[in-house]
């Protein structure tokens, strides 16, 4: 067996007890970014969600002039142009952890994202947030997908007739994403950090990741249909 592979081995054993080892010294290493005996850099992704990559809990309600600071801090650090002497390894780990820490940013600097990322972080990674059509809607949203088809195949005067109606039905889908957005971003967002600073246990917050759930997936619906809307009016 190779250096290597007996490195490789060392830390999957590790791994699979739960423990992160140093890639270079074998020292028990936490969350750090940077191992506490050698100092060497270490892989943010190796057990670490986006929310502790940025230092942070697993909070909704997230202040963009808190995050964008710590995101400039650790872009600096990890930076390849740090490791332009240091080993292949070093290096590697160097661009790897840049690119974990700018997704981990996208992620967390959209509220709708953060949210998404949550429901996959406590349901289980690969949990999706399907778009589905809001029942209370789903017949409005049926006729206007039929007066759009009509729209699209009508003569210039006929357009003009109808074209009204779709900007109403236009402005009304707006307000009903529009208020899912608030639904989500304010209380639910609230509720959930409320949760969370009381160590609710997890079927306590289940309800609370649902209505999320189905808030996300219903406003993902809404902008399909707006974004049809849009692309037909102009």
């Amino acid at each position: 067996m190779t250096e290597e592979q007996a490195t490789n081995a060392v830390l999957a054993h590790a791994a699979r007890e739960g423990r992160s080892l140093c890639w270079y010294c074998k020292t028990e290493v936490g969350d750090e970014p940077a191992c506490g005996n050698c100092v060497k850099i270490q892989p943010l992704g190796r057990n670490s969600d986006y929310f502790s990559v940025m230092g942070l809990p697993r909070k909704l309600d997230i202040d963009p002039r808190v995050l964008e600071p710590v995101y400039h801090a650790l872009s600096r650090r990890f930076h390849p142009d740090m490791y332009r002497l240091a080993t292949q390894r070093e290096r590697m780990i160097a661009l790897e952890n840049s690119a974990v820490l700018n997704q981990a940013y996208r992620t967390l600097r959209d509220p709708f994202d953060r949210a998404a990322y949550l429901i996959q972080l406590e349901q289980g990674r690969g949990t999706e947030v399907p778009a589905s059509p809001p029942q209370e809607l789903f017949e409005e949203i049926l006729e206007v997908q039929e007066l759009l088809g009509e729209y699209r195949f009508a003569e210039p005067d006929e357009q003009a007739e109808l074209r009204p109606q779709l900007e109403q039905q236009r402005a009304r889908l707006q307000a009903e994403q529009d208020g899912r957005a608030d639904a989500l971003t304010g209380d639910l967002f609230r509720r959930w950090d409320a949760a969370i600073e009381a160590q609710a246990p997890a079927e306590q917050r289940a309800p609370l990741l649902a209505e999320m759930r189905r808030i996300i997936g219903e406003r993902a619906y809404l902008r399909r249909v707006l974004n049809s809307l849009k692309e037909a009016l102009g």
